[in-house]
């Protein structure tokens, strides 16, 4: 081989490292070169409200990091929560996203068919053709149908069941439990989309001070008194939310 063979073999494979490292620099520095590699989604605040928060500046709520706003619109069937109409429809004007959730109260299986009708009737007499709810919340943390504890799994299966009848299914279905119930309520976990469970530790408005819950779960509400712009007060506040969570969130 001449000199000149070598400098041409030289310079060929010059050519070829140096689109290598081009290739190299644009998928680290430049996340438009593979548009197929999910971008990470920012987890802001998560927050619950009900008729306790009183009046509530959404636009400040959600410009101050809110990812998620979980409504209360019930407690059982008998109390409507004053605020709910109010906070689903200024919630949604602000652009938030949103979820909602009903206390599970029922003393029959009959009475959580009618409690779940309730729930939804009542969310969509107000977002009916606007924004849908990201996930349908049962709140049960109180031993209820009549005090037979035996008994919550066959309440909240029918009260599941008839969400479904009324077009929501169970991944759109979150259970919040409480945490030291958890084993006797004995609920199906396996059939919702996500477990939310609160455990609070110093109940001081941290994450670093709380306690993780004892059981598996999707979400973990930390404390009863967190700080949001926009609300006067306290107010619920989750956080960890897994990758099952988010996929509720983001596919929303």
């Amino acid at each position: 081989m001449n000199i000149w063979e070598w400098i041409d073999k030289l310079t060929k494979a010059l050519q070829k490292l140096d689109s290598r490292i081009i290739v190299i620099e644009s998928v680290l520095f430049d996340d438009k070169t593979n548009p197929d590699i999910p971008k990470p989604q920012h987890i802001g605040k998560i927050i619950d409200v009900s008729e306790w928060q009183g009046v509530i500046d959404w636009p400040s709520v959600i410009a101050d990091d809110v990812t998620l706003s979980i409504i209360r619109v019930q407690h059982g069937s008998a109390h409507q929560d004053l605020k709910y109409m109010e906070n689903l429809q200024k919630c949604i004007s602000a652009g938030g996203k949103y979820a909602v959730y009903a206390y599970f109260a029922a003393t029959s299986t009959s009475d959580a068919q009618q409690e779940a009708r309730d729930f939804y009737n009542r969310t969509q007499k107000v977002v009916a053709g606007k924004q849908q709810p990201i996930f349908y919340a049962i709140d049960v943390e109180s031993i209820e149908m009549s005090g037979d504890i035996t008994q919550m799994r066959a309440g909240v299966e029918a009260y599941m069941s008839q969400l479904n009848a009324l077009g929501v299914p169970d991944n759109k279905i979150v259970l919040y439990i409480a945490n030291h119930l958890y084993d006797k309520f004995n609920l199906n976990v396996a059939r919702p989309g996500a477990i939310w469970i609160p455990s609070y530790g110093q109940n001081d408005g941290t994450l670093a001070n709380s306690l993780k819950p004892t059981h598996p779960y999707d979400l973990h509400q930390f404390t009863s008194k967190g700080s949001v712009k926009g609300i006067s007060g306290n107010v619920d506040m989750s956080a960890e939310p897994s990758e099952k969570f988010k996929e509720l969130i983001f596919s929303a």
